[in-house]
């Protein structure tokens, strides 16, 4: 029985299956061995069983590396998560500092019998203002809580697809 020098034909298997247009001349050449050699591999037995071998490695490495990059991603979602729920507190904090600032300014407007002191009054405090930044901030309040919900979705998602692989 003839002996193989496996490492060289796991390299030509390699060589197309990373170029598979590559000849039988190109691949022989680069491994330094016959044409007519590297024809003589591909009629044997073992060469199907080293190639689906060398193909069931990749797509272990693959798998392995596309978990890695599901978990990579589940830990920035988580991350963007908190930042997210930071930015909305201190919305929140802010809206809820500028309707109390023209709560107060309009509250005691209201007051005044004079309508035309009032409305300086309330010009003048920048009541208005306030009012307009406190509906701004309760617009991005709810779209932070929208996109929250969507990071939410998103991680249970990868919560699954990890509970799946460790079945």
């Amino acid at each position: 029985m003839k002996k193989f020098r496996l490492d060289l034909i796991r390299e030509a298997i390699k060589l197309w299956l990373d170029n598979p247009n590559l000849s039988n001349r190109e691949v022989a050449r680069q491994l330094n061995v016959t044409e007519t050699t590297i024809r003589y591999w591909k009629k044997q037995s073992f060469w199907e069983n080293e190639r689906q071998k060398l193909i069931d490695e990749r797509a272990e490495i693959m798998e392995l590396d596309k978990a890695e990059k599901r978990a990579e991603y589940k830990e920035n979602l988580e991350r963007q998560e908190r930042n997210l729920e930071i930015l909305m507190e201190q919305i929140f904090a802010n809206t809820m500092r500028a309707i109390t600032l023209s709560n107060k300014v309009l509250a005691t407007a209201s007051m005044m019998d004079d309508p035309l002191k009032a409305c300086s009054m309330v010009a003048k405090s920048g009541a208005l203002k306030h009012s307009k930044a406190a509906i701004e901030g309760a617009k991005a309040y709810v779209a932070i809580n929208e996109n929250l919900y969507q990071f939410h979705i998103l991680i249970e998602y990868f919560e699954g697809l990890e509970e799946e692989s460790d079945r």
